[in-house]
C-alpha cells in the first residue's frame, strides 16, 4: 500500500512519531477512531499520562513526502495540529 503518491521514486517504508501542540479532545479522539481515512493503520493513537502521540510507519519515495502524508491526514480528518516530529532508524542488518 503505498501513501503518497508523489513522483514515481521506489517507494520504502518510513516509521516516525508526529507530537501534537495539545492533547487531542474527547472528540478529536472518537473522529480518529471512526475515520476511515486513518483505518489504513499507516498513522497510530498512543496515550499515557504525559499525553497522546501517533506512530506512523508509511510508505512514501522520501521521509519528507511521508511525514507531509501523514500530518496532512492528521490536520483534515481530525484538526489537530502538530509541534514536532521524531524519526526513527531502523537499521536491517
Amino acid at each position: 500500500m503505498t501513501s503518497s503518491h508523489a513522483g514515481t521514486a521506489a517507494a520504502r517504508e518510513w516509521w516516525f512519531t508526529l507530537h501534537p501542540t495539545e492533547r487531542p479532545t474527547d472528540e478529536q479522539a472518537d473522529q480518529f477512531c471512526h475515520s476511515d481515512v486513518l483505518a489504513s493503520g499507516e498513522i497510530g493513537w498512543e496515550q499515557d499520562p504525559n499525553g497522546v502521540c501517533f506512530p506512523c510507519t508509511v510508505e512514501a519515495p522520501c521521509l519528507e513526502d511521508a511525514v507531509t502524508w501523514a500530518a496532512a491526514r492528521l490536520r483534515q480528518e481530525i484538526g489537530v495540529e502538530l509541534v514536532r516530529v521524531e524519526i526513527e532508524m531502523k537499521m536491517f542488518g
